[in-house]
């Protein structure tokens, strides 16, 4: 592990407490593809599918971004930096927050 991923981690275990939901958002392309990819990438590794109450999807002012906000439990702050990963991955994801 880099010191930079130590770090992060460290980050992470001292502003949040797990297991326990956690906040994200994600900035992406408004389309019905990139949605489902997104919802499916981040589904990936729970147990249990998200829940409808647990995300919220919103459209910029111009219609060409959705904001999706979601609280999506994870066990650790391993399992935060794996969620990361996989949403960057999906094409059409601009930005995570």
């Amino acid at each position: 592990m880099s010191d930079d991923e130590k770090r992060l981690l460290d980050l992470l275990e001292a502003n949040h407490v797990f297991p326990g939901d956690y906040p994200l958002t994600v900035i992406a392309l408004n389309s019905e593809a990139v949605t489902v990819a997104l919802i499916e990438s981040v589904q990936e590794g729970l147990a249990e599918p998200l829940a409808e109450a647990a995300r919220e999807t919103r459209s910029s002012s111009g219609g060409k971004y959705l904001s999706h906000r979601m609280r999506v439990p994870c066990a650790s702050a391993a399992d935060v930096i794996r969620l990361y990963a996989r949403i960057r991955g999906v094409e059409g994801v601009v930005t995570v927050l």
